[in-house]
């Protein structure tokens, strides 16, 4: 059986695991506990040499690094979210790597040090929070711009891109990162945290947050 070893504030395995859930797939999941140093154990870094999370071991084929993994996934099962055809191919590509580059350095910047650095007890990096805004206010326009043009984010179908992007996205309302000047993006991120995929997960990132305090 395929097993995730995940951990539920992190943002990339929750990316693995909304894409699992939307494929139907039977997993274990195999919860490590980043709080308790867990990932940094000789078990764990035997999977992952970095000691992170997520890796998966689909049946003795272990794999680190959630877009990878999500993209493995995907091809095994003959998955339209990431589709067979060359330019619709580049097109998710595109924007995950877009997502990725660009939206997710700013939310890690902010989130980091708004939420997790009083947690660990880490010096809060004020000029970082304006930096991260700053890439936030000129990138998710483009999203937005995106997302008034189409129903996902590469095109009209769903696919691996748009799980990309909910999974950074996921942490805004902990991190006081305000998303309703983009109602595209308000209105595509909702519909989609309403599926089943997402719910099984959690409810909302800020749940999960609490849940872990």
């Amino acid at each position: 059986m395929l097993k995730i070893y995940a951990f539920p504030l992190s943002l990339p395995s929750n990316k693995v695991r909304y894409v699992a859930n939307y494929m139907g797939l039977d997993y274990e999941y195999v919860l490590v506990n980043l709080m308790a140093g867990e990932h940094m154990k000789e078990e764990h870094l035997k999977l992952h040499p970095a000691g992170k999370v997520p890796v998966i071991d689909d049946e003795g084929t272990v794999l680190f690094e959630s877009g990878s993994i999500i993209k493995y996934l995907a091809q095994k099962h003959g998955s339209p979210l990431y589709p067979d055809g060359l330019k619709e191919r580049a097109d998710v590509d595109t924007w995950t790597d877009f997502v990725t580059i660009h939206v997710n350095n700013g939310v890690n910047r902010v989130f980091f040090n708004r939420v997790l650095a009083p947690v660990v007890g880490v010096e809060v990096d004020d000029r970082s929070v304006t930096d991260g805004l700053s890439f936030l206010d000129r990138f998710l326009p483009v999203v937005e711009k995106q997302l008034s043009e189409s129903q996902y984010l590469a095109g009209d179908n769903l696919t691996l891109a748009d799980f990309n992007l909910l999974s950074v996205l996921d942490p805004a309302e902990a991190a006081q990162i305000d998303l309703s000047p983009y109602p595209n993006i308000t209105k595509w991120r909702s519909r989609l945290q309403n599926e089943e995929f997402y719910t099984r997960c959690h409810k909302s990132y800020a749940d999960a947050l609490q849940s872990a305090a």
